[in-house]
């Protein structure tokens, strides 16, 4: 029986031309965010909210070199979980090429009968990890899909691997875990995405003496979203006297314009207005051995299974 790895993820404009196209993907999907309208208004107004919001972060995509890099880097996770497993991985993303129902044909002609699928999600929420599961189930019946992979005790040694490497130099540091933020409706409807990033935290802390906090970034669009912001928890944490403030991205395992423009560029300048002296953003190594083993277990553990 011949076998396949799968990794989703929602993916990204590669260039300022997909810009307007992938968030209009991304905003017309109502599982992702409902913006209270009726349905037949959703498309709509997503092609609004693109067509403004296309404008607006051109110049951020423009600064980080022109694109994003997340489906470079995807494949390039695919490509090293190939190696590790031995098994044939492809890539396949929601809102942006390569898109997955395009993928799904190829792997249809490669011959898969046995699929493990991925998301690139460590922690499962409807709109995230569920979208793509969604997305998986309606071109592969049979798909095995991984639903969390949040406490993958390889996932948390690449997270504390990083951590120590940014805060071995500092006096007092301090942490802040920033997740991408969710849609309030999302948990209060029973979404585990917040405990899950809670979880997650609290394994990577374990034994490590160093005061912490978790905050949400990346808020779209008027609905409420979670709380607290990261940018008003650097403003908060600067009137606390902390100087030196240690931010990991806990939500992502590889760049996005979310870390390379919002965190670096936008937060940073938050953090230095708030009096904050060192601001160490931790970079996110997506080809390192713990975090590419920590997808494979997942993997291997269905396709064993």
């Amino acid at each position: 029986m011949k076998k396949a790895n799968l990794i989703v993820y929602m993916g990204g404009p590669s260039n300022l031309q997909e810009i307007k196209p992938f968030l209009y993907r991304l905003f017309s999907d109502r599982d992702l965010i409902n913006f209270g309208v009726p349905k037949f208004l959703q498309k709509p107004l997503a092609y609004m909210i693109a067509t403004i919001r296309s404008k607006k972060v051109a110049p951020n995509y423009k600064a980080i070199g022109g694109g994003s890099p997340t489906v470079k880097y995807s494949l390039e996770i695919a490509e090293a979980v190939e190696q590790k497993t031995g098994v044939k991985t492809f890539v396949g993303m929601l809102y942006s090429e390569p898109l997955l129902e395009k993928v799904a044909e190829e792997m249809k002609n490669y011959g898969a009968e046995e699929i493990a699928a991925i998301s690139l999600y460590p922690h499962y929420s409807f709109a995230t990890a569920g979208a793509c599961i969604r997305d998986v189930k309606k071109y592969f019946k049979n798909a095995k899909m991984v639903k969390s992979w949040c406490k993958n005790p390889h996932y948390i040694k690449w997270i504390r691997k990083q951590l120590k490497k940014s805060i071995k130099n500092t006096k007092n540091p301090y942490i802040l875990f920033s997740a991408h933020s969710l849609p309030a409706y999302l948990i209060e409807s029973g979404d585990p995405y917040v405990k899950e990033v809670k979880e997650t935290v609290s394994l990577v802390m374990d034994g490590l003496n160093v005061p912490f906090s978790i905050s949400y970034q990346s808020k779209v669009g008027p609905i409420k979203w979670l709380e607290p912001t990261t940018e008003e928890t650097i403003k908060k944490l600067g009137k606390e006297n902390i100087r030196e403030l240690i931010v990991f991205p806990v939500s992502f395992i590889s760049e996005h314009i979310e870390t390379l423009f919002e965190l670096d560029v936008e937060y940073k300048e938050v953090a230095e207005k708030a009096g904050i002296d060192r601001y160490i953003r931790v970079p996110l190594n997506h080809k390192d051995e713990d975090l590419i083993t920590a997808i494979s277990q997942e993997c291997q553990k269905l396709l064993r299974g």
